[in-house]
């Protein structure tokens, strides 16, 4: 019975050491990998929301861009370019074809 408690506590530890830290931003380069198409669509909702959470994981979400260092400003500005394709190219689905 013993050998088993171990066994269960020693799956959790490993379980939590593999699992993501969620208070970290993704990079500009994680950011710029992303290549949104038609079939991210039906999950609009969630892929916005996780760009908008990267932006409040590096302080951006409300910031005024003028005021933010080039790093920033860059990393910002390619977040909104993802949502905002998102929105419009989910309401024309023939934005992301290649005609």
């Amino acid at each position: 019975m013993k050998l088993i408690a171990v066994l269960v506590a020693a799956g959790l530890l490993v379980g939590c050491a593999t699992r993501p830290a969620n208070n970290q931003a993704a990079t500009l380069e994680q950011i710029k990998s992303r290549k949104y198409t038609t079939a991210d669509c039906p999950n609009i909702d969630q892929n916005i929301q996780w760009l908008e959470t990267q932006l409040r994981l590096r302080g951006l979400h409300n910031a005024v861009p003028e005021s933010l260092s080039e790093p920033d400003r860059v990393y910002n500005a390619t977040v909104r370019i993802s949502i905002w394709n998102l929105r419009i190219g989910c309401a024309n689905p023939r934005r992301f074809s290649k005609t």
